[in-house]
């Protein structure tokens, strides 16, 4: 469902994304099977993320408040995706986003839970690669059935090792 104060033309183009997303991937799973398609989804979404995240490394190593404009509060003030900021200092930004037009796309479509944590699977490697390519360190919870929300996203100073 649409957040309040979200411009609609771009949550529904982000849930495009995600409906574009779920017939990548059924039709990969259709010829290639299932596992082949997690690889290649991920692959795909591995190097758009590395492409955004080259952009965000201006960030690197501690510019939480920046990386909360660029990353939690974009597009559209961050309203498609409602990024609820639990914490934002010098150590850490950690930020559950509470509504996802993508997942949203594949609730509608009548996506079981099994496949939506699939589909969410492939699609983090974006987040993954952005957040290396932009010289954090991350911890990514996917949503699950029962969670709140959708994913939730910490980053911190890369680690010296």
């Amino acid at each position: 469902m649409i957040p309040e104060n979200a411009n609609p033309h771009v949550y529904d183009a982000i849930k495009e994304r995600g409906r574009l997303f779920l017939v990548t991937f059924r039709e990969l799973s259709a010829r290639y099977g299932e596992a082949e398609a997690i690889s290649v989804m991920r692959d795909i979404a591995h190097t758009f993320g590395k492409e955004i995240g080259d952009k965000l490394a201006c960030f690197s190593p501690r510019d939480f408040a920046g990386m909360a404009e660029a990353y939690a509060h974009s597009p559209d003030g961050g309203t498609p995706f409602s990024p609820d900021i639990r914490q934002l200092d010098d150590t850490c930004l950690e930020v559950q986003m509470m509504t996802c037009p993508i997942k949203d796309a594949w609730v509608d479509a009548g996506c079981s839970d099994a496949e939506i944590c699939t589909l969410l699977h492939c699609a983090s490697a974006q987040d993954e690669a952005t957040f290396e390519a932009a010289g954090f360190d991350y911890e990514l919870e996917l949503w699950s059935p029962g969670k709140q929300g959708c994913c939730l996203t910490r980053l911190t100073e890369k680690s010296a090792s």
